[in-house]
């Protein structure tokens, strides 16, 4: 699949199979995640994105009742949890749009490996859901100087989930030539 249609295709998959995914993958994933854009000068980048791999069942349990009990959370064979150490530049503040590249470069590279992936962030920016993020800070043992991004369930897509189509605004809509 060419990089066009894998972007035009991709959607959130939240019903996995049971079906482990090997290593070989999971490394490709982060292979790819890591060559996503940074901001500033190609020697002097930080690259401060960090990636816990969750296979254990009880962590992943505790991962979807410490977030609203997503349950696709606790079902996928992986949950990749995406983080920043804000130690590599404490100077830098946009690790959450760094981190964002990284992320939909992994999300692409899933959809293209044949994997389905749904990542989670409600609980960055919610006010409602700081106790959840607490939670999972502690549950995946995160130091204070590592910042919890999203979560990121990933799995083989389940042929039998219903995916709607995305309702997309006209792009005459969106696009503004010089000016608004």
């Amino acid at each position: 699949m060419d990089v066009l249609e894998c972007i035009k295709t991709r959607r959130s998959r939240r019903k996995f199979l049971n079906k482990e995914i090997p290593e070989e993958l999971i490394r490709e994933l982060i292979d790819c995640a890591r060559h996503a854009p940074f901001g500033g000068p190609p020697k002097k980048e930080p690259q401060l994105w960090e990636f816990v791999i969750v296979k254990d069942k009880g962590i992943k349990e505790k991962l979807a009742l410490d977030y609203e009990d997503r349950q696709f959370v606790k079902e996928a064979p992986v949950v990749i949890c995406v983080c920043a150490d804000k130690r590599r530049d404490p100077n830098y503040k946009e690790w959450e749009i760094t981190c964002s590249l990284a992320i939909e470069n992994l999300l692409l590279a899933a959809h293209a490996l044949g994997l389905g992936a749904c990542f989670v962030t409600t609980f960055i920016h919610h006010e409602g859901h700081q106790k959840d993020r607490k939670n999972l800070i502690e549950t995946l043992d995160l130091p204070e100087y590592i910042e919890l991004i999203a979560l990121i369930a990933i799995g083989f897509p389940d042929p039998s989930e219903k995916i709607e189509e995305k309702e997309l605004r006209d792009i005459d809509e969106i696009l503004h030539l010089n000016k608004w």
